[in-house]
């Protein structure tokens, strides 16, 4: 049997990053020379361009999250089989995204309690409310601590010691000039301009990736090769895999279950596009999720061709401390959670503003307690543990496709419903395929999560 190299898909990653740098100055094209203001219908407030939240999207879908799916590869999946599934959930989570938008434009509504309000009962919106609610304080308590452990060791790589180099300083410094600024913004568009940057973050850590990638610095006999720990060594003792899966794949699949959510948002995006219809919200969502998607698909051919199944959970861990140019990534993915920081957060905020029924006269109020209290979080624990782990896995099936799936169900079956939007195929067999995919994911996702931590052999991973 012939013996794959890693050399001999340059091509497909070369082709990948040639589509994200072609889709990256189409966007500053159409944002340079295309881009105008306008209002809204029903109050003037200024509404994003289609370019604006399609960087807002990709911010929300794309965070630190990116750096373990070569890890996904490395733990028993083939490169191929492992694109293939990416694509997949590419596919399906960009569906329930823009799923939401057309509810919303249905019920005329602006949050998922407010849309399950108007078309089922209300125990159930209160429900779906609570559970964003949670969800959003879990993902903004990791991003916070990523945040406190990633700026500590920037402010040490200059040269500060002492209680000024510690996580809990560092989070701080960061809460009180960057984001309490960011978080006390009502509207999403201002944080257009942040996303982009936090974009452009993210395609320099894999553009990186990718010089050292072709460079072979990282191949015995390399630039850096002998610097690196022995774990962390390029490891191809069987080549490099295709097509492979094993039980180790689900690890995979848990992590893409997750990789694309932000439908949190979702209704918020929609109300903030400017003259927002449900066919101009779908095309942004296909370009944001096709992004997002391509990002991915990169990342994972990268790292993994470069390491193989040496690749660790955080692949920049992988690479030399002594290289100038990865500690540039370092640097770039660390302002890039701090920018999507503040649409979680946003997340957050109006979730609990919904659940507990509170008016916009509260929103300085809500806003200075939510970040306190993440914040202290952030400060106190390091390590959410099981119980982090399991509750994204639950939550997250839950909001990306069973809480799309009922809307979808209940507001087909609306006598006042616009019926062109959904026809009588949608509320019924497609709401009941995304709503099983939800229950296996969410049944999968938990089984995986306790296998991880209590018994990881099973799924050939070290203990």
């Amino acid at each position: 049997m012939q013996e794959h190299l890693p050399t001999d898909l340059k091509w497909m990653t070369v082709t990948l990053g040639s589509l994200i740098a072609i889709a990256l100055a189409w966007a500053a094209w159409q944002t340079i020379f295309f881009h105008e203001d306008g209002k809204d219908a029903k109050g003037g407030v200024e509404g994003m361009s289609e370019i604006q939240l399609m960087f807002n999207i990709v911010k929300s879908v794309v965070g630190e999250g990116m750096l373990s799916l070569p890890a996904g590869i490395a733990g028993g999946t083939g490169l191929l089989a492992g694109s293939l599934m990416t694509v997949f959930f590419a596919a399906l989570m960009g569906y329930t995204f823009s799923l939401m938008g057309r509810v919303c434009h249905v019920t005329g509504e602006r949050s998922h309690k407010d849309c399950c309000a108007k078309v089922a009962d209300p125990w159930l919106a209160q429900s779906m409310a609570v559970v964003l609610f949670v969800k959003t304080i879990f993902t903004c308590l990791a991003f916070a601590i990523v945040i406190s452990e990633s700026f500590a060791r920037i402010l040490r790589f200059c040269g500060v010691q002492g209680i000024m180099a510690t996580s809990q300083a560092a989070l701080l410094l960061m809460t009180f000039f960057v984001l309490i600024p960011l978080c006390m913004q009502k509207q999403l568009r201002i944080l257009s301009y942040t996303s982009m940057i936090g974009c452009l973050g993210q395609v320099w850590v894999v553009f990186t990736m990718q010089i050292r990638y072709m460079d072979g610095s990282y191949i015995p006999g390399g630039q850096f090769y002998s610097t690196l720990r022995t774990q962390d060594q390029p490891n191809f003792t069987a080549g490099v895999i295709y097509w492979k899966t094993t039980v180790a794949s689900f690890v995979l699949l848990g992590s893409l279950s997750t990789a694309f959510i932000a439908h949190y948002n979702a209704p918020k995006f929609y109300s903030q596009l400017q003259d927002a219809s449900p066919e101009k919200f779908r095309k942004v969502v296909i370009g944001a999720f096709s992004f997002a998607m391509v990002i991915y698909l990169w990342i994972m051919a990268v790292g993994y061709l470069t390491f193989g199944t040496a690749a660790e959970g955080l692949i920049l861990n992988n690479y030399s401390e002594k290289d100038m140019l990865m500690t540039t990534a370092r640097f770039a993915i660390s302002f890039a959670v701090v920018f999507a920081f503040p649409l979680g957060f946003t997340g957050l905020r109006d979730s609990m503003m919904s659940t507990f029924e509170l008016g916009q006269e509260h929103f300085r109020s809500v806003t200075f307690g939510l970040l306190s209290v993440i914040i202290c979080g952030a400060c106190s624990f390091h390590d959410l543990g099981l119980a982090n782990s399991l509750g994204g896995a639950v939550l997250g099936a839950m909001i990306t496709l069973i809480f799309p799936a009922v809307l979808l169900f209940y507001a087909g079956r609306q006598s006042d419903s616009d019926s062109s939007e959904f026809g009588n195929f949608e509320p019924t067999w497609a709401a009941a395929a995304v709503a099983l995919a939800g229950v296996v994911l969410l049944v999968f996702g938990s089984i995986i999560v306790l296998m991880k931590k209590f018994f990881p052999e099973a799924l050939h991973l070290p203990q």
